[in-house]
């Protein structure tokens, strides 16, 4: 403690937070020992959500069966024509601007693709997530025919119609694209897994896939790393790269469906979103009262509305007992690029320029290629095997 109070005066101005953000790992109770900063007082309780602890729950939503790739319009090898399921969706958050534009060329250029073999990639979608260009108020004519045009070649853009502002990051965009995912509102297909993605994240797409292969994809599970979370906020996995299993996903999106739309745009920032509806997720089973029974007859901790007996910011039981959510957290796996105790074998974060973006590449990720288990050898694509 003596050194992160050091550490904390030294670089109170610069990355002072990032210090208490790592210490709220060590331990339950240490967010509450840390000092108000330029990052304000811990906060609490979150947002209750009506409309998700309604849906189904996270369990109960079966897994799609896996194939060789099916395509919507005969045989086209067309991303965005695939219909087939994925093992995973990882979608890369960006916005409709020529610079945006310039980072997904060379995302392309760079992409976890290329580490799998290519019979097996239409195991793996990688798509970016964006909303419309506004000029005026108004769709921009000359950016759409731009996109239109990006869209037509690569066949990797999902649109999200109807944002505030036309493209936003916390205020809408996180919900809207979980529904339109969950409910097939971008025409899209299932998944085993759902992660959203920055587009400052380099990732190890090898060590990731056998890593997310080891787990049971049926159990609702929340995937990422609370290594260097917000300590005011409630428990969370960090926005760099996170997941959801495809029962997490569908119960979100059936309840985000029946929220209203003032409640979707309000403010729900995509790093912490999931550490507030941690708890307003559906409850399971043993949680839900049936018969005669009510909830009061149940266990405190079937009450959402009952504080946790961990807090707030405490780290939650593993599984959720309310809910059955598994938590997986990659914890040293995943991280920022200048903290020199991240092991980042499954990704790193802040590579916000090309250059350095190139650099993690060429040093840490070129030339790796996944081996898939020889239990996916039947759902190559015939075409390339």
């Amino acid at each position: 403690m003596i050194v992160y109070y050091v550490l904390r005066s030294y670089f109170y101005d610069g990355m002072g937070r990032w210090y208490w953000n790592y210490l709220a790992t060590i331990h339950p109770a240490v967010p509450h020992f840390i000092p108000t900063g330029d990052w304000g007082p811990v906060e609490n309780p979150p947002r209750h959500v009506d409309e998700i602890l309604a849906a189904p729950w996270m369990g109960d939503f079966p897994l799609p069966k896996l194939t060789p790739p099916a395509y919507r319009h005969g045989s086209s090898a067309v991303t965005a024509n695939l219909i087939s399921p994925a093992i995973v969706k990882i979608h890369i958050f960006s916005v409709p601007s020529e610079k945006a534009a310039s980072k997904r060329r060379f995302i392309r250029s760079v992409s976890p693709h290329l580490n799998m073999p290519a019979e097996y990639r239409h195991l793996v979608e990688i798509k970016f997530v964006m909303g419309y260009f506004l000029k005026d108020g108004k769709e921009d004519p000359e950016a759409e025919k731009l996109l239109e045009e990006e869209q037509k070649e690569h066949g990797d853009l999902i649109r999200l119609p109807g944002l505030k502002n036309g493209e936003n990051l916390r205020d809408g965009k996180i919900l809207s694209w979980m529904r339109a995912i969950g409910l097939h509102e971008d025409g899209g297909r299932d998944a085993w897994w759902l992660f959203k993605c920055d587009d400052d994240t380099v990732m190890n797409l090898p060590n990731f896939l056998d890593d997310l292969l080891s787990m049971d994809a049926q159990k609702p599970t929340y995937v990422g790393t609370s290594l260097n979370r917000w300590p005011p906020y409630h428990w969370h996995f960090t926005g760099m790269l996170t997941g959801y299993s495809h029962g997490v996903l569908k119960s979100l999106a059936h309840g985000i469906k029946h929220m209203k739309q003032e409640d979707v745009e309000a403010a729900w920032d995509d790093d912490v979103l999931m550490g507030e509806l941690m708890y307003t997720l559906p409850s399971n089973h043993e949680c839900r009262p049936s018969g005669k029974t009510t909830l009061r007859d149940l266990p405190s901790i079937c009450d959402p509305l009952n504080p946790p007996p961990w807090g707030y910011t405490g780290t939650p039981p593993n599984p959720h007992p309310r809910t059955s959510l598994v938590l997986h957290d990659y914890v040293r796996r995943a991280g920022d690029k200048w903290l020199w105790w991240i092991k980042g074998d499954i990704a790193r974060h802040s590579f916000k320029e090309e250059m350095y973006y190139q650099w993690e590449w060429d040093e840490r990720i070129k030339g790796k290629m996944w081996v898939p288990p020889k239990w996916l050898e039947g759902l190559k694509d015939p075409g390339l095997a």
